[in-house]
Formats: structure tokens, C-alpha cells, sequence
């Protein structure tokens, strides 16, 4: 009898769940469509790849609407529930408050799995694609292309600035200031052509110019020279794409490689924290949702659930927006300023919970 109504606890939440991320999904899509089609005539832009932008985006808009619709999901299915007396009979069947909790947690792993999927591996290529297809439609470039400029990094006891990065493995006009171990410039070097090869960069026309000595400046052409870099085109391709865009695994690459050179990670580990506490905070909504049945909103109309879940959600994006920027900017862990959020409101769903026990 209890495999029967967890399995309907389950299957009730699911539904819901999967019915509240349509909606959300579809309201955000019709959104990008009218914005996008005033974009129709530039370049190539056309309404078929407005069609495929929308299309593209949609993993994106799942990651974004993950918690709100984990916690407007579990409210509309639990409403369901208590509007057909089903909580009830379930107590009547010794069908504990408890069990009733662990069957919702148990119908929000499937989503949460999503997410981590979508996280590690969906989101990343889709964004990459979207912004691709994109450049391509608006301004008739290449889907393969690559542009960047006057990108800054720092390799050793180097500062390079690279004025054109048009491949992977390709550099133009490449800049690099190499300082002592004091800290004191040494050589500048204007590179006009580095090729990646043999795990190496190959430089071509090299013009030096040494000022480590106090009483002359050395000034050097080179046809052809080496520079044996910690920059590879795996980690240079991690540093031109927008951490948002990375999947879990190149967060974590890339953050370790920004440690090891010297370079501020932060950002990249605020962005790898929220992706892997994902399913923490939607197995936190899920939570707040049964909060909000059994306490404060038991008896309540559907309207006035899904209006309070809305506006919860939106506090929780807001604080997760808050957190992620203020650990970014002090000196607050990235782990701290990221699950905070997913611990104030399992705070308030336990005491919420408590008082109405």
C-alpha cells in the first residue's frame, strides 16, 4: 500500500513539475520570439534562425527557472493532493508527514539529474552554438570563426596582450612583458605570429627589446623563436569563452590554471559552485514547497500558492545573484557565497515546518 502511494506522491509531483517548466519555458520563448524578430533584416538574419535561437536558448532558460519551477511544481502537485483529500486518506493509511516528505525529495531527483546534465554538458554546447549561429546570421562571418581582441593574461613571470586571437592555435600581434623575479621589467617583445605546434608556440618575427641593463637597451629581430608557454588552444579556448558558457569540468580546469598562473579565479569558481549546488537548491525549493503546504498555505487557493511561490523564487534569484556577486568581490569562499542562499530558505522551510508540526 505505501509503494503504491509513493509511487502517486511521485508521479503527481513530476507531472507538475514538467507542466510548470513547460509554461515557463513557453512564456520565455514567446518573449525572445517578438524581441528577435525586430532583428529580422540584419545581415542574414532571417525567421528561421530566429526559430533556432529560440531553440537554442531553451536549455539556458531551463538553468535559469530551475529553482522557481522546482518549488511552483512541488506547491501545484501537493495542491492537487490536498484539494482531492488525498493527504487524509494517505494519514488514515499510516501514511506519515515524513514519508509524504521523502516521496516529494525522491520526485525531484529525476529534475535534479536533468539539471546536473544540463550543467555539465547541454548548456555550455548550446550557448557556444547560439552565440556562433548568431555571429554568423547578424554578420555574415563564419560559424567557425573566431574574434577576439586584446585579450590579457598572465603566463609565468609574463603579462602577454595578444591583439588578435583568430584560431585556437593562431595569435597576432602578440605583446609580452617579461619581469625578473623583483617584479622589475626586463624584456618587451612584439611578436607578430605565434602558431601552436608540438606542444609549443612557434614565434614568427620577433623584434626584442631588452632593458635589464641600467646602462644600455638592447634591441634584437628574431626570425624564429620558441616560447615555451603554460597557455595551451584547450586553456586559451576556456579563457575567450564567457564562464557562463563552460560546462563544470572546464570551470574547474580553468579556475585551477588561474591559481596556479596568478590570476584572480573567483568569478569562474562562483559560477563552478552554483552549477554543482544546482540540485541543492532545487532539493531546497522542494522542501520550502511542502513547508508552505502543510504550513502557512494549507487550505489556501492554487492562485494564492503559485503567487507566493513566485514571489519565494524570485528572492531566491535575487539572494543567489547577491551572494555570487558579493563572494566574488571579497574576500567570502565561493562555496559560502554560493550555498548560502539554499541554507536560509532550508532555514526558514525547517522552522516553518517546526511551528506547523
Amino acid at each position: 500500500m505505501h509503494n503504491i502511494l509513493n509511487y502517486y506522491i511521485i508521479k503527481t509531483v513530476i507531472s507538475n513539475t514538467t507542466t510548470v517548466f513547460l509554461v515557463l519555458l513557453s512564456l520565455s520563448s514567446v518573449i525572445k520570439l517578438i524581441d528577435e524578430l525586430r532583428k529580422i533584416g540584419e545581415g542574414n538574419h532571417s525567421f528561421f534562425d530566429v526559430i533556432i535561437y529560440m531553440i537554442l536558448s531553451l536549455p539556458k532558460d531551463f538553468e535559469l527557472f530551475f529553482p522557481i519551477a522546482t518549488l511552483l511544481g512541488g506547491l501545484l502537485g501537493l495542491c492537487m493532493l490536498e484539494v482531492h483529500n488525498e493527504f487524509i486518506a494517505m494519514q488514515i493509511s499510516g501514511f506519515s508527514r515524513l514519508q509524504i516528505t521523502l516521496s516529494v525529495i525522491k520526485a525531484s531527483v529525476p529534475v535534479l539529474l536533468c539539471s546536473f546534465i544540463s550543467n555539465e554538458w547541454v548548456v555550455p554546447n548550446s550557448e557556444k552554438i547560439m552565440c556562433m549561429y548568431r555571429n554568423q546570421s547578424q554578420h555574415d562571418t563564419s560559424l567557425l570563426s573566431i574574434k577576439i581582441k586584446n585579450l590579457w593574461f598572465i603566463d609565468k613571470n609574463d603579462f602577454v596582450c595578444v591583439e588578435n586571437v583568430i584560431a585556437y592555435n593562431e595569435l597576432l600581434g602578440v605583446k609580452l612583458y617579461n619581469f625578473n623575479e623583483e617584479r622589475k621589467l626586463k624584456k618587451i617583445c612584439y611578436i607578430e605570429r605565434a602558431v601552436f605546434v608540438d606542444k609549443l608556440w612557434h614565434l614568427i618575427n620577433v623584434n626584442e627589446l631588452d632593458i635589464s641593463q641600467k646602462t644600455s637597451v638592447v634591441n634584437k629581430n628574431i626570425p624564429h623563436s620558441e616560447w615555451n608557454a603554460e597557455l595551451t588552444p584547450y586553456r586559451l579556448s576556456m579563457m575567450i569563452t564567457h564562464p557562463n558558457f563552460l560546462s563544470i569540468s572546464k570551470l574547474y580546469h580553468c579556475a585551477k590554471y588561474f591559481n596556479r598562473i596568478g590570476q584572480n579565479s573567483k568569478y569562474y569558481q562562483v559560477i563552478f559552485w552554483k552549477k554543482i549546488l544546482s540540485p541543492i537548491s532545487g532539493s531546497v525549493m522542494t522542501l520550502m514547497a511542502l513547508a508552505f503546504t502543510f504550513g502557512p498555505l494549507y487550505k489556501k487557493k492554487i492562485g494564492i500558492r503559485l503567487f507566493v511561490g513566485s514571489i519565494a523564487g524570485f528572492l531566491f534569484y535575487i539572494l543567489n545573484q547577491i551572494f555570487g556577486i558579493l563572494s566574488a568581490i571579497h574576500s567570502v569562499s565561493p562555496i559560502i557565497g554560493s550555498i548560502s542562499p539554499s541554507i536560509i530558505f532550508l532555514v526558514i522551510s525547517v522552522i516553518i515546518m517546526r511551528i506547523y508540526s
